[in-house]
């Protein structure tokens, strides 16, 4: 290999040569990358792993003896935001890596991963996007004891927007999506399914922070791994029209307010007489009651997927409330609660083996969390929820307690880096997580 030599003979290594092609860029003295390093050790404590419901019989016809057990975790999670040009062009880069293992369902002991990337980007001051791509694998989420094998999930996402600035009231916003979801266990590949949206509105932003947008959005979605009698019972493609109007009112500094109301009509390929129209709604309120007290609240009433061969979908009707205590500058604690009633419309098919056409659940969850940052970038949390499901038409009822106990290390170059790149996606928080299943 030939050595590079300068103008005086001497040898330039190959690192002072890249070093020197960076530096020729023309970037702002402010648009500093930002880097972060989080690590991430916990224990939790689970007494109901697979959500087994009381009293539940296997395939003999025998009680399950539901067993409690312990999950130790590692993750280590990194993010940069990286400048192009501007502080208005940026390269944001995130992803994370983890262990678990558990204690006596060893077979449940695997590995996570998670990678997203973002480009943020400006044309002037008209014209604005954002192009993203990721990828995240996870354990599966179990349900209700029918499944207790190790599945994992991978999810793959992809999307571009694209902002028009008409004038300073008057947006135009328009974007294309594209995600999937596959799964390693036979049994729930019937569920794989690629899906693909797009989406056009325009929104009005009023001088004091306020804004309404209204728009619709097409998607279609198909399950390409399903045989012969799964699409007699299911279908294989749906799709969906959803006309949106949002909206948020920031009251004052204190309080602000945001709805999503959306009306969804669902179209089968095959199956048109399970086509639909559904309700799409959200409320959310913030109010920050002083400095160190912040309480939210949500309603909703919303459509999702389940994974249940006799259910086509779940629509759900619920609210939460949060609330957090920032007791001093180095201790918070937090409180949630959620109150969801489910109603769980079934495989047409099979309506006769149950109670009518649908299936009712409730579900009561209570959580606490605290945290102690001890010394910068040094973090002790303790999270925590109890969780009882109650279908109405046998009687079951399901009972659940977390108890997750951990330890986070977290370096920043520049102060709340972690937050400005969105660490927080991948903590998996259980006060906080989603109820939806």
């Amino acid at each position: 290999m030939k050595r590079q030599r300068n103008q005086s003979g001497l040898w330039r290594p190959p690192g002072i040569i890249l070093l020197g092609l960076l530096s020729s860029f023309s970037v702002p003295a402010r648009a500093t990358a930002e880097l972060v390093l989080q690590l991430e050790t916990s224990l939790t404590s689970d007494t109901n792993p697979f959500r087994f419901y009381d009293g539940q019989k296997d395939a003999q016809q025998n009680t399950i003896e539901r067993q409690s057990d312990k999950q130790t975790g590692t993750e280590l999670r990194a993010g940069a935001i990286l400048p192009i040009a501007s502080d208005r062009t940026r390269l944001i880069l995130t992803g994370s890596l983890g262990n678990h293992h558990y204690k006596n369902y060893r077979d449940l002991d695997h590995h996570l991963s998670a990678g997203d990337a973002s480009l943020e980007w400006a044309a002037g001051n008209a014209v604005s996007g954002r192009v993203t791509a990721g990828k995240e694998d996870r354990l599966f989420q179990y349900i209700n004891g029918t499944l207790t094998d190790r599945d994992l999930s991978h999810q793959t996402r992809a999307g571009a927007d694209l902002n028009l600035k008409i004038n300073n009231d008057w947006t135009v916003t328009a974007s294309l999506d594209k995600s999937g979801l596959g799964y390693d266990l036979q049994v729930n590949k019937l569920y794989n399914f690629d899906e693909r949206g797009k989406q056009l509105g325009i929104r009005y932003m009023s001088p004091t922070g306020s804004s309404v947008a209204v728009g619709t959005r097409l998607s279609e979605t198909v399950y390409p791994d399903r045989n012969a009698q799964q699409i007699a019972d299911l279908d294989q493609r749906y799709k969906e029209t959803e006309v949106y109007l949002d909206g948020e009112w920031r009251y004052s500094v204190k309080s602000v307010t945001s709805a999503h109301l959306g009306l969804i009509r669902r179209r089968y390929d095959s199956l048109v007489d399970n086509d639909t129209r559904l309700f799409n709604t959200l409320w959310r309120g913030t109010y920050h009651y002083s400095p160190k007290l912040r309480l939210d609240i949500q309603i909703w009433d919303r459509p999702f997927n389940i994974i249940d061969p006799t259910i086509l979908y779940v629509v759900t009707k619920g609210a939460r409330f949060d609330a957090l205590w920032k007791w001093s500058d180095k201790t918070q604690f937090n409180f949630s609660t959620l109150l969801q009633n489910s109603d769980q419309t079934l495989v047409p098919r099979l309506a006769a083996l149950e109670d009518g056409i649908s299936r009712k659940e409730t579900l009561q969850r209570f959580g606490v969390g605290a945290n102690y940052q001890f010394q910068r970038g040094f973090r002790l949390f303790l999270d925590s929820f109890y969780e009882k499901v109650k279908r109405e038409s046998d009687q079951a009822n399901l009972n659940q307690a977390v108890v997750k106990l951990g330890f986070e290390y977290t370096y920043e170059n520049l102060p709340g880096s972690a937050a400005r790149v969105g660490l927080t996606r991948y903590q998996h928080s259980l006060s906080a997580s989603d109820a939806l299943r």
